[in-house]
């Protein structure tokens, strides 16, 4: 079978290609897509090949992106799902394979051996919504130039220990009720993780948001995601401390020289009393002055006063103005 469309994904790092060695796989023209996660913090070397997946996603939190490896062309088969003797074909049943570098399993949710989820590795069941938008990226990519459907199964369980266990509640792992049949498997079309292919007993990915990912491809009926809850950097906590909570403070203040910024509240606070200030005492200037002409007596246009005196007055209140807030201000 002849491979067809593009076979290199774009900007992937081919450093760990396999498909041309000891483990290169068999033609076949992709139509659906499996997901894993490697249980690991770090790109694995997967057995020099013999375990490997089509391709494998590695996070780079700080830059909010995924560094994509490539291991075999795109319609090629990888090596990443257990293929028993008899029964159906696995690998080699046209599946894009993805693996993402990080976990599933919910005893990793927060911690990892002294790492942070979110911010040393990710916890895919709660993937930030960049990890999930490149993971769309490349789906949309593999539909726009291989047409696997942009669509995916219904049911991601939670990661779980086998249901042959005495006293284990069912989950993704092993015969769990999110693993297809045979049959299901042979008609497939789409995307599913490795908890849903038969002749396997992995739990991966979990339940991670997959149903997400395929809306983030389509562009369409995007849910609300509350923001992404990431620590701070301390790049964060300095550019907050330098400009977001200070304003520059006025020439005009008695500790200019040695202060030259302000908390913005205290610039409120010092700002809102001044300007009250102005206002008490433009009003009374305003009546006095009103009187005064009203008092001028019958050749006097009082009107034109009013008029010219309020006019000082509100070009004084606009200097006093700027020298609160500082030149530029509105």
């Amino acid at each position: 079978m002849a491979r067809t469309g593009p076979q290199k994904i774009p900007g992937a790092s081919q450093q760990h290609f396999f498909g041309t060695g000891q483990y290169s796989g068999s033609d076949m023209e992709i139509n659906c897509g499996v997901v894993h996660t490697t249980e690991g913090r770090t790109l694995t070397t997967y057995g020099a090949g013999a375990m490997a997946p089509t391709a494998t996603g590695l996070p780079d939190i700080k830059n909010r992106k995924l560094r994509w490896y490539q291991h075999y062309d795109v319609d090629e088969s990888a090596r990443a799902l257990e293929n028993k003797l008899g029964g159906v074909e696995t690998n080699t049943a046209n599946a894009f394979q993805i693996e993402l570098v990080g976990t599933c399993d919910a005893k990793h949710a927060k911690s990892w051996d002294g790492k942070v989820a979110g911010v040393d590795y990710i916890y895919w069941p709660d993937a930030p919504d960049w990890a999930l938008a490149e993971v769309a990226w490349l789906v949309g990519w593999l539909y726009e130039n291989h047409g696997v459907p942009l669509s995916c199964v219904k049911d991601w369980l939670a990661y779980g220990a086998d249901t042959r266990r005495p006293g284990v509640t069912p989950a993704s792992y092993g015969a769990s009720p999110a693993r297809m049949s045979m049959a299901e498997w042979r008609n497939f079309r789409g995307w599913c993780g490795h908890q849903h292919v038969p002749e396997n007993a992995h739990g991966d990915p979990g339940s991670m948001d997959f149903a997400r990912v395929i809306a983030l491809a389509t562009g369409t009926n995007i849910p609300p995601k509350k923001e992404d809850d990431m620590p701070l950097t301390d790049a964060d906590v300095k550019r907050i401390l330098t400009t977001d909570g200070i304003v520059p403070a006025p020439s005009s203040a008695a500790d200019y020289k040695t202060n030259k910024f302000w908390t913005v509240a205290s610039h409120l606070a010092t700002t809102t009393a001044a300007v009250r200030d102005l206002q008490k005492t433009q009003a009374a200037q305003t009546a006095a002055i009103t009187a005064l002409a009203k008092l001028a007596g019958a050749n006097v246009d009082t009107k034109t006063v009013v008029t010219a005196v309020q006019k000082a007055i509100a070009d004084a209140v606009i200097k006093v103005d700027v020298d609160i807030n500082g030149p530029g201000a509105s």
